[in-house]
């Protein structure tokens, strides 16, 4: 699943990889069967099934907005569309989940503790850059200046970056502390798309940034 949604170049193949790889990662979290792997296990997938609502609720308003399910054609329609916002809204919402923004973030600290080493490996190493993913392959990002949601990303961003240091320190667990390290690192990539999305004449350099970070967090992780 996280190799097809990475290969994936339209809506609806990214779509069906990416809830292939959220319900099959179900069984990594509650792989060891404990009380707390089955409710971690139970966290994760209630949140797996409101992202993918909110996914599918965006890319459909997206494809019938733009009249393409195409990436690159859906950017540049969503750029000009009445219901962006509310598509970015559903995306942040769907891709947030996964990539731990602050508030959407419940299931990392949960899932990494209980789940086998190598299961919280691709957990934070691989899955989590799948939201990160969605939002540049789906946002407006270079095409249109979008100063309150690129604001909203990098409160967001800002908050989760520190936010996963202080309560990281206070952490017995290494597993929960690496989950917590996760949240924080997703923050300042998050605060890097909000500035994709202030000022587009600078994305290129931005994505390049991005990719370089995402590329480190999973290699480190």
């Amino acid at each position: 699943g996280n190799l097809g949604l990475i290969l994936a170049q339209d809506l609806a193949s990214f779509y069906l990889f990416f809830a292939l790889m959220s319900f099959a990662s179900y069984g990594l979290v509650v792989h060891e069967r404990t009380i707390e792997a089955l409710r971690a296990g139970r966290i994760y997938i209630i949140l797996v099934v409101i992202g993918e609502v909110a996914l599918f609720a965006a890319m459909v308003l997206a494809t019938s907005a733009t009249e393409s399910t195409e990436f690159a054609t859906v950017r540049q329609g969503l750029a000009q569309t009445g219901s962006r916002d509310l598509i970015i809204l559903l995306a942040f919402i769907g891709f947030g989940i996964k990539a731990g923004v602050l508030g959407l973030h419940l299931w990392l600290p949960l899932a990494h503790p209980v789940a086998p080493t190598p299961a919280s490996a691709v957990l934070s190493g691989a899955m989590i850059k799948a939201g990160l993913l969605g939002w540049l392959r789906l946002l407006p990002l270079g095409e249109v200046t979008l100063l309150p949601w690129g604001e909203v990303f990098m409160l967001l961003g800002l908050a989760a970056a520190f936010y996963g240091v202080v309560v990281g320190l206070t952490q017995r667990d290494p597993k929960t502390l690496l989950a917590y390290s996760s949240i924080s690192q997703m923050g300042i990539l998050t605060m890097a798309v909000g500035l994709g999305l202030t000022a587009p004449g600078a994305y290129p350099a931005i994505l390049t940034v991005i990719t370089l970070y995402a590329l480190h967090h999973g290699l480190s992780k």
